[in-house]
């Protein structure tokens, strides 16, 4: 079992052992076989561009490297069978200034981005090139939209 520390992730960009540019080889040593793995379409496990081990995601290029680390669909983040996460201070639907008040405490140099396709939504971008999605305003017309964290990711 591989343990991690979102706060160093957030920090550095790196998930544990994990890094983007590794193998899909690599990757697998560490972790062994994945939860889940997709799209639907994908003839099998080896081929398969996504590789989901609790409710973190991997995604793989053609040449079978690395890409992308995300999640967007967790409460607590949670590693399944061989990641152990330790969450830090990360849930879903936690409002983007407490997240950026715990990067400040943590000592994590972040900075803001507007994403214009999404109104009312933020990137908080992280030292470690994590980006977090945030939706800090609802749009007039749906009052059910919740504000908070919305999904973590780390791309080339």
């Amino acid at each position: 079992m591989l343990a991690v520390c979102l706060e160093e992730f957030f920090r550095t960009g790196v998930l544990g052992e994990i890094s983007l540019g590794m193998s899909r080889e690599s990757v697998s040593s560490l972790l062994g076989s994945p939860d889940l793995w997709g799209p639907s379409n994908a003839k099998n496990v080896e081929t398969a561009t996504i590789w989901k081990y609790g409710d973190i995601e991997f995604y793989f290029s053609r040449a079978d490297q690395l890409f992308q680390i995300f999640s967007d669909d967790f409460e607590m983040p949670m590693g399944g069978k061989t990641l152990q996460i330790d969450p830090w201070v990360i849930h879903d639907k936690m409002l983007a200034d407490t997240l950026k008040a715990a990067l400040n405490a943590a000592e994590i140099p972040y900075y803001l981005c507007d994403v214009p396709a999404l109104p009312g939504v933020i990137e908080i971008v992280t030292a470690g090139n994590v980006r977090a999605m945030c939706r800090i305003e609802r749009e007039p017309d749906d009052e059910f939209q919740e504000l908070g964290l919305r999904s973590f990711c780390l791309r080339d």
